[in-house]
Parts: structure tokens; C-alpha cells; sequence
């Protein structure tokens, strides 16, 4: 079982942004500068958040279901412990500049910065972008893209040798999805495809993730439960002395 695959991508994706709502139809008068500040002010507010995360994996070698806890102080770290029958079997620690993690089957860790996570996703990510990616906002200022509106959605797209899509709901300028096309054999697209309100917040019920990086594939569907805010929590992590260090 490889967890550093299914713990990483299930990284992506832990909680939306705030609640701000307008009309369920997309307005053909919209402003593009209203809707990217109408996006960015409904950035989820928080301190900390605790939650349950049922993760669905499939890669070209495996499939796995698990259920994995998660704790997050916003700005500051993402902690998350995955185990079976009360029995630990992985965790990751992330902070603004390092990822770790080990996992007890293969007695492997991991010590590093973000290439461990840019590696999967083909992607180069700073902290600040992995948790736009977690808090469901756009990665980029919206502003760069080309604003219009297609499906009753607000959509951003940049066309070039890299092709990059965001696409708003216009209930409250959620993220329906954010992707990125390199290539036929090289793209990420991360879907938001239902919400759910937990404390006067509105964040992420379900989300997919579809990656692709040449011939290696992967697909996580998670679902979020018991979602708790501002609780006062712990993060224990704590490297052990030997296990084999996983080098990139």
C-alpha cells in the first residue's frame, strides 16, 4: 500500500470558502471585477477546523477506501493521520515550508519541501497555493484570465501552451472546478461538485480530483464529515528515528 500517494492527494482538498450569496442565474451584465471580488471575499473565515474524511483512491496499481482525520490551523499548518481499527497507520505534517510524513507498513518517511507534493500533481505549488487548493480558491488572481460566461457559470480561462480554467457558481461564486491542461497525458482538474453549510460556513461536501502526469494516473473522491471550527486542537507529530528515508 502505497499511502504517500493516497495521503498526498487527499491533501488537495479539505474545506471551501465562506458564504456570500446572489442569484442562482448567471447575470449577462456581470462585471468581471465584481465577480472576482465577490470570489475573494468569500474566502472562508476560520481558525482552526477538525474534521473526518472518507477518501475513495484509484491509480494505475491500486485501489483503496479509507477514512482519515484532519486538523488544520489556517496559515500555519495541515495535519493528518490516517488509521484502521484505532491502529495509525500514516501521518503528514505540512507547515509553510516543509512536508513530512511516515507511514508504519513500510516503516518509510519523508522529510522535505513541496516537491513531494508538486511531483504529484505536476504541478509547482508554494504552501499558500496548496491551501488555496484546500480552502477551495482559485490559485490565481482571477483578474489575468478571460472573463465569460458559458453553461450559467462565471468562467476564467487562459488559452497558451498551458491551458488554465476556473468556473464559478453564481449562487455565491464557489469554485465548480479549477484545472490545469498541459498536455493529453498532463493535466490536473480538481471539481467541487457539492457543498454543505457546517456553522453559518459553506464548504465542500464532495470533491474529485482527477491527475494525470504521463502514464500515471490517480482519482480521490472525498466526502467530509462532523466538521468542527475554532476548536482548540493538537497537531502530535513526531518523525521516527528509523525508519527509511524516502529521497526524491
Amino acid at each position: 500500500m502505497k499511502l504517500r500517494y493516497l495521503l498526498v492527494p487527499a491533501l488537495l482538498i479539505i474545506v471551501a470558502c465562506g458564504t456570500q450569496k446572489s442569484s442562482t442565474t448567471a447575470l449577462a451584465t456581470a462585471k468581471k471585477a465584481k465577480v472576482v471580488r465577490s470570489h475573494d471575499n468569500s474566502e472562508l473565515e476560520f481558525n482552526t477546523l477538525k474534521a473526518r474524511l472518507g477518501v475513495d483512491y484509484e491509480d494505475d496499481k491500486q485501489s483503496l477506501n479509507i477514512t482519515m482525520n484532519l486538523r488544520m490551523e489556517k496559515g500555519e499548518k495541515i495535519w493528518m493521520s490516517a488509521s484502521i481499527l484505532g491502529l495509525t497507520l500514516a501521518k503528514v505534517y505540512i507547515t509553510p515550508d516543509r512536508v513530512q510524513f511516515y507511514e508504519k507498513n513500510n516503516k518509510r518517511s519523508f522529510d522535505g519541501d513541496f516537491r513531494l507534493i508538486s511531483d504529484f500533481l505536476g504541478e509547482d505549488l508554494t504552501f499558500e497555493q496548496l491551501e488555496d487548493v484546500l480552502l477551495g480558491q482559485a490559485v490565481e488572481n482571477l483578474s489575468n484570465h478571460e472573463f465569460t460566461i458559458q453553461n450559467n457559470e462565471y468562467q476564467f480561462k487562459t488559452e497558451d501552451v498551458i491551458t488554465k480554467l476556473f468556473r464559478l457558481r453564481p449562487s455565491d461564486f464557489k469554485l465548480v472546478e479549477q484545472s490545469v491542461l498541459k498536455a493529453e497525458n498532463n493535466y490536473l482538474t480538481i471539481n467541487y461538485p457539492e457543498y454543505q453549510e457546517v456553522d453559518n460556513r459553506l464548504l465542500p461536501r464532495t470533491v474529485k480530483i482527477d491527475a494525470k502526469r504521463g502514464k500515471r494516473f490517480s482519482q480521490v473522491e472525498l466526502t467530509f464529515k462532523r466538521v468542527e471550527f475554532n476548536k482548540k486542537l493538537s497537531f502530535p507529530f513526531e518523525l521516527p528515528d528509523n525508519y527509511r528515508k524516502i529521497e526524491l
